[in-house]
């Protein structure tokens, strides 16, 4: 039985896309600049732990 969120590899997949263009879209407000823009590893772990247990509610649907 597979995981309702698909593999870790396709879940990095994902989160290292929306990564890129976030970066893209910096870069773009910033006259070409990604001075300051947020580092990949902390994208990461806010795309992949912060936003889904935030809320205690999520938790309980999560577990």
């Amino acid at each position: 039985m597979g995981s309702p969120y698909g593999t870790s590899r396709q879940n990095f997949n994902k989160v290292l896309e929306a990564y890129l263009n976030y970066v893209a879209l910096y870069k773009l407000f910033n006259s070409g600049s990604i001075e300051g823009v947020t580092p990949f590893n902390v994208f990461y772990w806010r795309m992949t732990y912060h936003v889904r247990y935030e809320n205690s509610e999520n938790i309980s649907r999560v577990v």
